[in-house]
């Protein structure tokens, strides 16, 4: 039995080594041992590439603005495993965090005596939802990876799916095309429930038409210049940032369409007053600096234009560091178009990519292998005008913030 958060957490971190696990019959077993929360939930199902938190957190606010009990998981956060499960915007408490784990711990080992390890991510899903079963009225759910496999898809009967986009990622989980990607995050879709996509792509738009077809779900699909339609104006700054706060209001729509009170004028006031930790988050002023987790090339090419259109003719310096299995070439070809001054790092994670890789990749651009050491020179040097962004991984993103908010 856990004593403590920090024993919890380290059991849960041991468990890193088992990787990703696609497949359900793991955290089904876990459920089951749990009374089957994800049965007595009402959910709004969110999976894509990029955009998911950003558009889970406006729904979410947008709920709790209207009365509603709104409870979220999200992952990855800044503060952790206490910060990803939240109900009306607070944080799980500590107590019922190791509550939770203790709950799910005989269960735990039954499976690991099977060889059947359930993974981190996969008793993370079972904490949250037992959790949020009993605390919230409706749960805005962030799948991790994918969607058909992701272990957030025992959820059966949704409220709602929502697809936020299509991008190349993770291709050795989830395929090597859009067509194939498009199919798996289609797998949230469930008969009753309707759907909401802002993938731009013929061939996504195609496979995830095919699917809701085959399930018989209205399929509706959300743009950008819907923004201006719906009335919302977005804190969080890129046109990325309209779409997905175009989707949440839409989102919100639908929900009114099935029951679920709420007022436009309180969902797009709560929309207007989001801001999550690094999306294109101003973290300083003196000297000025930008955290934003572009994680992959769609999200890079988000970032490269809303810099593009805030910042132009500002001196601008970039810190990135990432995931080993991103197209991290790609995305420095990207950062190219708005500066030549970039510093490659690594950073604490067992999927970063190292410093030795990067060498060999990028043979001659700058790079740091203690990315505090630039963090420390721009504030030494703190010059008037140039931005300093660091971006790539959200992993990486939240590591630099916490150093920035400690020191």
């Amino acid at each position: 039995m856990f004593e403590n958060l920090a024993q919890a957490e380290a059991f849960l971190a041991s468990r890193r080594h088992l990787g990703i696990k696609p497949g359900l019959h793991r955290v089904q077993q876990l459920l089951e041992a749990s009374g089957n929360p994800e049965r007595r939930m009402k959910t709004i199902h969110i999976a894509g590439t990029n955009g998911k938190g950003s558009t889970a957190a406006y729904i979410a606010r947008a709920l709790t603005a209207n009365n509603w009990k709104a409870g979220s998981f999200t992952s990855p956060t800044p503060g952790g495993f206490l910060e990803s499960i939240q109900v009306d915007g607070h944080w799980i408490t500590e107590e019922a965090f190791v509550y939770e784990c203790n709950s799910l711990l005989a269960v735990i080992e039954e499976m690991d005596g099977q060889d059947a390890h359930p993974s981190e991510f996969e008793i993370h899903v079972c904490i949250a939802f037992s959790y949020l079963a009993k605390h919230a009225d409706i749960s805005v759910i962030e799948a991790g990876m994918g969607g058909m496999g992701d272990a957030t898809n025992v959820l059966q009967q949704p409220l709602l799916s929502i697809i936020t986009n299509i991008g190349l990622d993770h291709q050795k989980f989830l395929g090597n095309t859009i067509a194939d990607i498009a199919s798996e995050k289609a797998g949230i879709m469930k008969a009753g429930a309707p759907v909401l996509s802002a993938a731009t792509q013929e061939e996504a738009i195609d496979g995830l038409e095919a699917h809701a077809k085959a399930i018989g779900v209205p399929l509706n699909w959300v743009r950008a210049e819907d923004a201006e339609r719906l009335q919302v104006h977005p804190k969080m700054r890129g046109p990325h940032q309209k779409l997905n706060a175009a989707l949440a209001a839409e989102a919100c729509r639908v929900l009114q369409g099935l029951g679920v009170a709420l007022e436009e004028d309180k969902v797009r006031q709560a929309i207007s007053q989001t801001q999550l930790p690094g999306r294109f988050e101003l973290i300083d002023k003196e000297p000025e600096i930008i955290l934003d987790g572009a994680h992959n090339s769609e999200g890079m090419a988000a970032f490269v234009k809303t810099v593009q259109a805030n910042y132009p003719g500002k001196k601008i310096k970039v810190l990135f560091g990432a995931f080993l299995d991103k197209p991290f070439e790609q995305m420095l070809q990207q950062l190219h178009l708005i500066t030549d001054e970039i510093t490659l790092t690594t950073f604490n994670h067992e999927r970063a990519a190292d410093l030795e890789t990067l060498t060999e990749t990028f043979p001659g651009v700058h790079m740091t292998e203690k990315w505090s050491e630039w963090v420390d020179q721009a504030y030494a040097a703190n010059l008037r005008d140039t931005v300093y962004f660091v971006t790539g991984s959200l992993h990486f993103i939240y590591q630099v913030r916490a150093y920035i908010v400690k020191n």
